[in-house]
């Protein structure tokens, strides 16, 4: 800074590259030394001192921590507690002299913790002492906080009295991710939202929500208060549940809002759900997620077949590990189809109405002063789906483009927010009829797919499915699926779809058999492959005719008139 940078002399070089030989051969000879201790389980104060000694200038040897551990859970069988006691002291005095040379060494916080959990009458309060000492000096050091976590439950210290420490330290310095996410983990305990939909209570939100505006508007690049801001506009995980049922050619479907793992008992491994059809547990569910030998995984859909005595009228039972039951009804003359209309949000209260409305008026104006700015268009993007997702949706749309270009590292993260919320506006408007459509949105990815397990025909034409064509594997009832104009460049991803008879393909960019037959030589049930406006549709027909015989492969005009 302003001064000329003096180059070492030759000499001053040379006594430099001496003393780093000095010090890797110090290094060697000691770690030779300690490791033959080890192996002779030689624990005496010798290995101490050996260990030590590397340890205050490479504190990150997590071996040699070990090492240490071992030692001194041979001295604790052995010595009094006086003398445990002072081994205690002296353990913790080399931790801290460790933590001076590098203040976020994992293995020197973890060690210090290993030494209060496990040894006699440690005091406490000066381990919350050295925490806020290391706070003091960087509040990001998120190995300290972790630590502080600890010693706080070992202290057995009131939620409330550390949330006031982090609003403390929020004061000191907004740009604080650590303590607000610690905020973040306080709050739902010390006050819960009654209907559980919410992080936190009405009262309380209105507060967070105020405190946390006044901090992103301060600094509006800073993504600590935007981070939090958008946890608080969530919602929590809502109770697992049945979304949808189809009882289709005497084999029932059943997806859930969220992933769960069936076994081979009565009930779903870490859900704790059993499933009765007119009062007899099933117990043979299978994933619609298809995996050879996999065992038991974790799906969002899955089938059993049905009694062969089925009656007209079917019912179903849910019972939840939390207690609540679900009953479902089904009809025959309906083809034993049952859903329930998807909730992707939760309605806010008119006073956190008024509140939102408020920061994104905040929000819409930094804009005009920084239309660019990330973390407020990103905002925005949210406050509006939190309050009018249909109202909004075109300002949605602009703003999630715009971000491509802000953001562009991010493009492919805001592409599939945007395949989201379309996907979410769609569902919540679909009548759940045999017919969905998703054509023309330009999609990269499919969310909540877990709804389509009843649709018959499904429409993807012109969108960006390349990389998603696992995520439709929900698609157990489909006969007709379009995939035109998805930039395919072969199908790899594309699960077995057991009634699947149509298959368009039109306008890809298939070049050869193999892109295409090794992953359809399982749907024994396709009758009809459009291929117009490929390459293969030019030069390989043939091949693929021999390749997939009983199938019949267009590759004309004829695609467009299904």
């Amino acid at each position: 800074h302003g001064q000329a940078k003096i180059k070492s002399s030759e000499e001053e070089k040379e006594k430099k590259r001496k003393e780093r030989e000095q010090k890797v051969k110090h290094y060697k000879t000691g770690m030779e030394k300690i490791f033959a201790k080890r192996k002779n389980q030689e624990h005496d104060n010798e290995a101490l001192t050996l260990t030590a000694d590397i340890l205050m200038s490479n504190p990150d040897v997590y071996t040699l921590w070990n090492f240490r551990k071992e030692i001194l859970l041979t001295y604790k069988k052995e010595k009094t507690d006086e003398d445990l006691s002072k081994l205690l002291s002296s353990e913790l005095g080399l931790t801290e002299v460790c933590l001076k040379y590098n203040p976020k060494s994992y293995c020197a916080w973890y060690h210090r913790l290993w030494l209060i959990s496990n040894w006699p009458r440690p005091d406490l309060m000066v381990e919350l002492n050295l925490c806020n000492k290391y706070l003091k000096m960087d509040e990001r050091n998120f190995h300290c906080w972790d630590y502080r976590r600890a010693v706080v439950s070992l202290l057995g210290l009131q939620p409330v009295e550390e949330l006031q420490y982090t609003l403390t330290k929020i004061e000191e310095n907004f740009s604080n991710y650590s303590s607000w996410h610690y905020r973040s983990k306080l709050l739902p305990r010390i006050h819960p939202d009654p209907a559980g939909v919410r992080p936190v209570d009405e009262k309380n939100h209105l507060y967070e929500l105020e405190l946390v505006e006044n901090a992103a508007f301060t600094d509006p690049n800073d993504q600590s208060a935007w981070f939090y801001l958008r946890w608080l506009l969530g919602r929590l995980q809502p109770p697992l549940k049945a979304v949808l049922l189809s009882g289709r050619n005497i084999r029932l479907c059943a997806a859930f809002n969220r992933s769960v793992t069936f076994c081979d008992k009565d009930n779903l491994r870490e859900e704790g759900v059993n499933v009765y059809i007119e009062g007899s547990p099933q117990t043979k569910w299978m994933s619609l997620c298809y995996v050879k030998d996999a065992g038991i995984h974790s799906s969002k859909a899955w089938f059993v077949d049905l009694p062969a005595n089925v009656s007209d009228t079917m019912k179903v039972i849910f019972t939840y590990k939390d207690g609540h039951n679900e009953e479902v009804t089904l009809q025959k003359n309906s083809d034993y189809c049952w859903f329930s209309e998807p909730v992707f949000d939760s309605p806010f209260s008119p006073n956190l109405v008024t509140v939102l409305n408020q920061q994104l008026n905040s929000c819409n104006q930094l804009l005009e002063l920084e239309p660019e700015s990330k973390w407020t268009l990103l905002t925005s993007t949210v406050l509006m789906q939190a309050l009018d997702k249909f109202g909004y949706k075109d300002i949605i749309l602009k703003r999630l483009e715009l971000l491509k270009k802000c953001d562009k590292l991010r493009a492919n993260y805001y592409d599939d927010l945007r395949s989201k919320f379309l996907i979410e506006c769609l569902l919540q408007k679909w009548d759940f009829s045999e017919k969905v459509s998703f054509a023309n949105l330009d999609l990269t990815t499919v969310y909540h797919s877990q709804y389509l397990i009843g649709a018959i025909t499904v429409d993807f034409t012109n969108n960006r499915l390349s990389r998603s064509l696992h995520d439709l594997y929900t698609l157990s009832k489909c006969q007709v699926l379009h995939l035109d104009k998805n930039n395919l460049e072969n199908l790899k991803g594309l699960p077995r779809l057991p009634a699947l008879k149509t298959l368009t393909l039109h306008g890809n960019k298939l070049s050869s058999v193999e892109d295409i037959v090794p992953y359809l030589s399982k749907h024994k049930s396709l009758e009809r492959l459009v291929i117009s406006n490929n390459p293969i549709a030019t030069h390989g027909f043939g091949d693929l005719a021999m390749a997939l015989p009983g199938v019949s492969i267009i590759c004309d005009s004829q695609a467009n008139q299904l």
